[in-house]
């Protein structure tokens, strides 16, 4: 099988960490991947987490293989949880960006369009955004 994914969506989010509330984003980040971790082994491509040049930016991009299955993913009380407490950790909406498979239709533009994401669940004062 070949290494070059050009059919599927690909995103990258971007979290900016509030350094004080560093060792809680990371906590839920490590519930959120532990209980994921069989949603991802069945419905993604890959998957990459790291830290940016800016050491209180940690970013995820993914690849998977039906928008579907990602929703289902989303809709789960855990991630809701999880993702609301990182985002309560950050000291800006998370910014996430949708890059159309070179192969593949712009649907996923239309499917989130830039602006206020329609399918996260907003912490209590942060959003996600596309764009």
């Amino acid at each position: 099988m070949s290494k070059w994914i050009r059919k599927p969506n690909v995103f990258i989010s971007r979290f900016n960490v509030d350094p004080a509330r560093r060792d809680e984003f990371l906590t839920a980040l490590e519930e959120l991947c532990t209980h994921a971790e069989e949603w991802y082994d069945e419905g993604c491509h890959f998957a990459f987490q790291g830290w940016s040049r800016d050491p209180n930016q940690w970013v995820a991009i993914a690849c998977w293989k039906s928008e579907e299955y990602l929703d289902r993913m989303r809709a789960t009380d855990w991630f809701i949880d999880t993702q609301m407490r990182m985002l309560d950790c950050c000291t800006e909406s998370m910014v996430m960006e949708q890059i159309s498979g070179m192969d593949h239709d712009r649907s996923v533009f239309d499917r989130y369009p830039a602006g206020t994401s329609p399918v996260h669940t907003k912490s209590k004062s942060l959003d996600v955004i596309f764009i």
